[in-house]
């Protein structure tokens, strides 16, 4: 009986190793697309394969800038926050400098989608606005982002968690 137990336990933790193995080897897990709305627009503009290189350039530019900036900010963020004990501190400064890099942000967004429907063709551009405009106003009812690795935000929904 025990030698079957012992069997049976040895073939299960095979069985989890190799699964395990497969996870770490595939991962199929990152295969999610990480810009679908990019792909959507892409798709949903009908791009010849001209337009969709010139839009993959554009778009490498546009998120390496607004990766610069997001680091930026939150290397600013992580010292804003760790400087409560620092006696002759100015917060301003550090919040003064975030609100213009969030500024830069929105100018690289504008710069960004007016590139992109430089390269749309004139039914393409009217389609494309239509698509702007929608998403504008799917976005004017939601909450602003949630920065996972912002330290206040870490808790949860609702901020840091409850001590």
């Amino acid at each position: 009986m025990k030698s079957k137990l012992l069997l049976i336990l040895l073939i299960l933790l095979l069985i989890l190793n190799g699964v395990l193995i497969f996870m770490l080897v595939k991962k199929p897990h990152e295969n999610r697309q990480r810009h679908p709305q990019r792909n959507f627009l892409t798709s949903e503009l009908n791009f010849s394969e001209n337009q969709k290189e010139a839009f993959r350039k554009l778009d490498r530019i546009h998120r390496g800038f607004m990766s610069n900036l997001d680091q930026e900010i939150f290397k600013n963020r992580a010292v804003l926050f760790n400087s409560f004990s620092i006696i002759d501190f100015n917060p301003e400064f550090i919040i003064s400098k975030n609100g213009a890099l969030e500024v830069k942000k929105e100018t690289e967004l504008f710069r960004f989608f007016s590139e992109v429907r430089k390269i749309c063709t004139k039914e393409q551009t009217s389609n494309f606005d239509k698509i702007i405009n929608k998403a504008l106003r799917k976005n004017k009812n939601k909450p602003p982002r949630k920065e996972a690795n912002h330290p206040l935000l870490r808790g949860g929904r609702n901020g840091p968690p409850k001590r």
